[in-house]
């Protein structure tokens, strides 16, 4: 008889400071900071990414940089993305079960196929930074959405013309 396999849950790995993490940027213009580990600035390109240790990260949200914590210091509506969850677990900006808040692809695709009441509720918690509204229209763009009275929404939210 062969024993019952149990499906794998996936597991998270455990935080390490010393490794490189890629941190991408939603913004439609340059960004960057002063390290404060070591000497020398951090440059990222518009909607680019770079590569940090990852004790660097938690240095930068230890000190209220706003890029990586967001409007209200827990990571949402940042303007810049960590993309390992180790890294943003050990920041705070969430846990195992749940996710940092930020503007993504697969939201705003969820976004646009909501119907118009849910749309225009969820619109204004989707985008409340300046980095966010230029990510938004670029990502109607991107996908070609074509609801008109969808992406007048959100035109007139950011008063940036798609």
């Amino acid at each position: 008889m062969k024993a019952e396999e149990k499906p794998a849950t996936p597991k998270i790995e455990k935080f390490n400071p010393e490794k490189k993490v890629t941190v991408k940027s939603i913004a439609n213009w340059t960004t960057g900071f002063q390290r404060i580990e070591t000497n020398g600035d951090v440059t990222i390109p518009a909607r680019g990414s770079v590569r940090l240790t990852a004790s660097e990260i938690i240095t930068q949200v230890q000190n209220g940089n706003t890029l990586f914590t967001g409007i209200d210091g827990q990571g949402s509506h940042a303007t810049l993305y960590i993309e390992d969850k180790p890294t943003r677990i050990e920041a705070d900006f969430e846990t195992e079960n749940s996710a940092q808040k930020v503007i993504s692809e697969e939201a705003v695709k969820n976004l646009f196929a909501k119907n118009k009441i849910d749309f225009e509720a969820t619109l204004p918690n989707m985008v409340k930074t300046r980095a966010e509204e230029f990510a938004i229209v670029e990502m109607i763009r991107k996908f070609k959405f074509n609801d008109y009275e969808k992406v007048r929404s959100v035109e007139n939210l950011t008063g940036i013309r798609v």
